[in-house]
This record gives C-alpha cells, sequence and structure tokens, in this order.
C-alpha cells in the first residue's frame, strides 16, 4: 500500500497566506496517484507544556504508524507541522519492519538559520535531532533543487537515495490564461509583506512600478511606485494578480538578497515562484538563487543581482524576448499546475 501522513490539528483554512497551499496541493496529488492519507490526529497543542505535547505527538504518531506494513510506502512532507523529537527513532523502527520512507522536504532550518549567531542552543539540539538524524533514516529524499541536494550529500546522505523537485508545483482550480501581458507592466510582489521578509519594499529604486499583495505591508511606509491590493486566499490569489513579472527577493535590501530569508534563497525554492509561474507570470529572481538555474534553464524568467538594475534588465528585452519568456512560462506552468514536479520527482525515487 502508498501512504501519506496526514497531519490534523490546524484550523486555519481561511488563513489569507499561503502557509499550508504547498503541503495541501501535495496532499491532492498524492491522493491523485493513489496514496491513501494516514492520519495523525493531534488535540491543541497550544494549550500544552513542551513535555506533555510531544507525548501526545509521539503517542499521535505511533498509531498512526500501526498500519504500515513490510514493503508499504509512506510520504512524510518535512519538517512535521509541528516538530517531533522522537521522530528519528519512529522512522527508525518502521525503516527495520521494512516499510518505504520517503521525505519530501519543504524546509531545511539547518539551512535557513545557518549564518544565525544569536539561535539558542536548544534549537540547534532540536534541529540535529529531527534534521540531521533523520535523514539518515529514511529510503528516500526529495530536496528542492541539485543545491540542497549536494549540501545533503556533504552531511553524509547517500547520494543515490536523494531526487531534486526542481519547483514545486502550485494547483490553481479554475484557471484562466492571462492575455496580453507586456514586458513594461508593474513586477508583482506576492506573499509574507512584513519588514524582517520583505523590508526591501520601502528602499526600492524609482522604476518600474511594483503591485504587491500579502499581509503585513506597512501602507504608511508605501513608496510613490508601489500599489497595495491587500491580502487574499492562496486560492484567489492568481486571478487577482495583474503585472509583467512576479518577483521573488527576500530580506531588508533593495541592493541584494540579505538576512536569515535572503540568505536562505542560495539553497531553497521559494513557493511564490510556483504561485507565479503557475498563474502564467515570468520572474525575477536573484542570480544567486538556487532557483536562478531552474529559471535559466527553462527560460520562463530573468536573473538579475540587484533590484536597481531591474528597469535597464527589463529596458534590454525586446518584446519579442518577453514574448518567448511568456511562451515558456505556459509551459512551465502548465506542469507547475498538473503536478508533473512531484509525479516526476516520486518516480525517480523508485
Amino acid at each position: 500500500m502508498k501512504y501519506y501522513l496526514k497531519e490534523e490539528f490546524l484550523h486555519d483554512n481561511n488563513a489569507k497566506n499561503a502557509g499550508n497551499k504547498a503541503r495541501n496541493d501535495v496532499e491532492v496529488i498524492l491522493n491523485d496517484l493513489g496514496y491513501a492519507p494516514l492520519k495523525v490526529i493531534v488535540d491543541d497543542w497550544y494549550k500544552m507544556n513542551v513535555l506533555n505535547a510531544q507525548i501526545h505527538k509521539y503517542r499521535a504518531l505511533l498509531r498512526a504508524f500501526k498500519r504500515l506494513k513490510k514493503n508499504d510506502d509512506i510520504v512524510i512532507q518535512f519538517p512535521l507541522l509541528h516538530h517531533s523529537l522522537f521522530i528519528n527513532s519512529i522512522l527508525k523502527s518502521l525503516k527495520n519492519k521494512g516499510v518505504n520512507i520517503y521525505l519530501l522536504i519543504h524546509d531545511l532550518e539547518t539551512l535557513r538559520f545557518v549564518n544565525d549567531k544569536t539561535l539558542p542552543f536548544r534549537m540547534k539540539l532540536r534541529m540535529k535531532l529531527t534534521e540531521s538524524d533523520t535523514f539518515h533514516s529514511v529510503t528516500g529524499i526529495i530536496a528542492h533543487n541539485p543545491i540542497m541536494k549536494s549540501v545533503l550529500v556533504d552531511k553524509g546522505v547517500a547520494e543515490d537515495k536523494i531526487v531534486s523537485l526542481g519547483i514545486f508545483d502550485y494547483l490553481i482550480p479554475n484557471f484562466q490564461e492571462k492575455n496580453e501581458l507586456s514586458k513594461n507592466q508593474p513586477i508583482i510582489v506576492a506573499g509574507n509583506l512584513e519588514q524582517e521578509k520583505a523590508g526591501y519594499l520601502y528602499s526600492l529604486p524609482k522604476e518600474p512600478a511594483y503591485n504587491l499583495y500579502g499581509v503585513g505591508f506597512d501602507e504608511s511606509r508605501a513608496l510613490e511606485n508601489e500599489t497595495y491590493f491587500g491580502s487574499f486566499l492562496p486560492d484567489e490569489l492568481p486571478a487577482a494578480l495583474k503585472g509583467g513579472f512576479g518577483l521573488v527577493w527576500d530580506g531588508e535590501s533593495a541592493e541584494t538578497c540579505s538576512g536569515v530569508f535572503g540568505e536562505y534563497l542560495r539553497y531553497n525554492n521559494s513557493h511564490k515562484a510556483s504561485l507565479y509561474l503557475a498563474s502564467g507570470f515570468p520572474i525575477v529572481v536573484w542570480k544567486q538563487s538556487a532557483l536562478s538555474h531552474f529559471v535559466l534553464e527553462q527560460g520562463c524568467g530573468i536573473a538579475v543581482e540587484s533590484l536597481h538594475d531591474l528597469k535597464a534588465t527589463i529596458e534590454n528585452l525586446s518584446d519579442d524576448d518577453y514574448q518567448t519568456l511568456v511562451e515558456n512560462t505556459k509551459r512551465v506552468g502548465k506542469e507547475i499546475r498538473d503536478g508533473h514536479y512531484l509525479i516526476t520527482a516520486l518516480n525517480n525515487l523508485k
């Protein structure tokens, strides 16, 4: 039998952010492929102290995994929605039982916080217990891209059990194709617009113009070339977006991607890239980001070192060049909406 772990205890289906969109889409794709949900039902996590929450999660995982038999497959989205300090020992026992365990990585905290000198020791210990050790106890791993894969190999994970996803899939119900896109339309910025993640929004050059969508934007500090459209539910957002490119950029600076979130782009695939491409928009990425390799190889966007270079880079694109980007984006976008990248990665794991 083929299963996927389904954690049930978050009640934020109507949250106006993409927090669970990636995970929910994975579940839809796995359901379509014939995987059955293995439910982990957890009580109100936030009302328990740390010890009780860990014991409760441990017991819930054990109850769920009891159904697994030798040669069964289980796909686990990683990290778990709330960490279990016992996940490594549980997975080891499953593997010894003959169960095939596959991890789909959403985030690697050891990479995200690699340069954070203020990280408490207990968080470093927790990351080792729930992340680094766990990768040695599974059958296969789906990493974001070849750069993330190489980092895992450097940590001692066997290369032949890691495959690269390429880019996250993004399902769009009732998709409507965008028409009459042009390179001179505003740049789209969607997602978490809070200072720590998108502080660059308050120091952009005067051109080009930007259309902003999401939570956390301080409208009192909006620049003249910014238009804020508010926040939308993940499935409503694609139809609301208007512009010529979608921007994947993180950090406080328009000069370069910086800070914890900006540096993390060197390794991870930002989910908002999938949103833009699935919605039909070519994307702008940081030249030093892991995603720049995918974008340039697929011809579905442009890469810049600094947002101060963006105006000139767009001006240097001919209209035909831009339409080629749009056509390539349509091809990649359809694959993203069809679940192509997860399906391919799962096939490559076997």
